[in-house]
């Protein structure tokens, strides 16, 4: 019986990383684009003549979207640190 089972779970790949043998790093999903980066010439407004002008809730957004691309960015960086095998 225990042979059977060994025998099921080698022929249907149970316990593999995968089919060529080289683990796959998690994707993770991108974060929402904000307004002021999908359109920046509607979010940053002319105020005066050398400055330009964006509103607190497109700030915000531009916030959010840098610490959790960030984020993303430190999770890459830490997966293929570990598979090359760099620490």
């Amino acid at each position: 019986m225990r042979k059977s089972i060994v025998v099921m779970a080698l022929l249907l790949g149970l316990g593999c990383v995968s089919s060529n043998g080289i683990a796959h790093l998690p994707i993770h999903k991108r974060p929402y684009i904000p307004f002021a980066i999908e359109q920046p010439q509607k979010a940053f407004l002319k105020c005066g003549d050398d400055y330009l002008c964006i509103s607190p809730e497109h700030l915000e957004g531009l916030r959010v979207y840098t610490i959790e691309m960030e984020a993303i960015v430190t999770k890459y960086e830490n997966a293929t640190m570990t598979f090359n095998d760099i620490r």
